[in-house]
């Protein structure tokens, strides 16, 4: 008998919803073009329906939210300038130093509370150029909701904030808005909440909205022609993606975006489940879709091989700065939680035994 396996390592592993399939199926040649000369009808409609959604003029279909990040520094930015980022975030860690390696931009990294800053305290990074030794700063790069933080919100008080520095030192921003729709949900307020005080927005089709392939960038119209030129040279030029498109426009109705809810809901049942547990770790409460665990020194066990033990009883997951990291998503269940509690807390007492 096969056992049961919980994929709890990320969103990234969700299949389309039936309404996606659906809208593929009825998709009919005239609905296709090739993307690179702008003939594909239903990646217009999804890039225009994006746009709309999240308050700014344009926005591009892209491959993923690595290639739409790059995009969005390389078409708010010169070679030989610098660029802030806070330290756990998936631009600086996650993306192979693309914005150094392909932008030739200077990459300084900031520490926060949990994601949490403020923006006067990264007046001690600004670089104006009147220095002939330094780079010029021109871009603060935010990412919401906050991937290495489990999952935590950056409220839009933060962004307001960071537009009123930015506008004062000359800087963009671009956010890293990869799991944006989570923290729209989670706090009941439009995205434009956020996206509003950014020049340049970058959110995932292929996580919690559950497409197969695909982000989406945005911003003014001059920025995304300047985008457009840096897709092809990154490789990223689409030909018949509405077959694609079409299962993006589906993720971008109300219906869907508020389904996160879901998600969030179930994380939150994990939490209890696992505290319910009186074990020695510490998880941290949920504000989205991600919990983290951490083991206590209690726990003679290293993390690579608790990872080994979750996954050999079938329960997925991933680790991040050494703690468990567990996401929810679609096409996971309440008993999927209880399942999975479960399994964690015998495989915790049998490293304790």
């Amino acid at each position: 008998m096969q056992k049961k396996i919980v994929d709890l390592r990320s969103d990234t592993v969700t299949k389309p919803s039936p309404a996606m399939w659906n809208a593929l199926k009825n998709l009919d040649n005239t609905a296709l073009g090739d993307d690179v000369m702008q003939e594909d009808p239903t990646v217009s409609e999804l890039e225009k329906k994006a746009a709309q959604l999240v308050g700014m003029e344009a926005a591009l279909f892209v491959t993923s939210g690595t290639q739409g990040n790059l995009i969005s520094i390389l078409a708010n930015t010169t070679p030989g300038e610098q660029i802030l980022v806070e330290e756990h975030t998936h631009i600086f860690n996650y993306e192979v130093g693309g914005a150094a390696r392909i932008g030739g931009l200077t990459v300084r990294p900031f520490s926060s509370d949990h994601g949490q800053f403020d923006p006067k305290d990264l007046k001690r990074l600004i670089s104006d150029h009147s220095d002939v030794h330094e780079a010029r700063t021109t871009l603060l790069c935010l990412e919401n909701t906050h991937n290495s933080h489990g999952g935590t919100i950056l409220p839009p008080s933060l962004f307001q904030a960071s537009r009123v520095f930015a506008d004062e030192h000359n800087l963009k921003i671009h956010l890293d808005g990869a799991r944006i729709f989570n923290a729209a949900v989670r706090l009941g307020i439009p995205v434009t909440e956020f996206t509003q005080y950014a020049d340049s927005v970058q959110f995932c089709l292929s996580k919690g909205l559950a497409c197969p392939i695909g982000s989406i960038i945005a911003g003014t119209r001059e920025f995304i022609e300047k985008a457009l030129k840096f897709r092809k040279l990154l490789g990223g030029g689409w030909r018949q993606a509405g077959i694609l498109a079409s299962m993006g426009l589906v993720a971008l109705e109300s219906p869907w975006i508020d389904r996160l809810a879901e998600d969030h809901a179930l994380a939150k049942l994990l939490w209890n489940e696992l505290n319910s547990l009186e074990l020695p770790i510490k998880v941290l409460e949920p504000e989205t879709n991600m919990l983290m665990l951490e083991l206590l020194p209690e726990i003679p066990c290293e993390m690579s091989d608790f990872i080994q033990k979750l996954n050999s009883v079938g329960i997925l997951a991933f680790v991040d700065r050494n703690r468990v990291r567990f996401v929810t998503h679609f096409g996971l269940t309440e008993d999927d939680m209880h399942y999975s509690a479960q399994q964690i807390g015998d495989v915790i007492r049998s490293v304790l035994r």
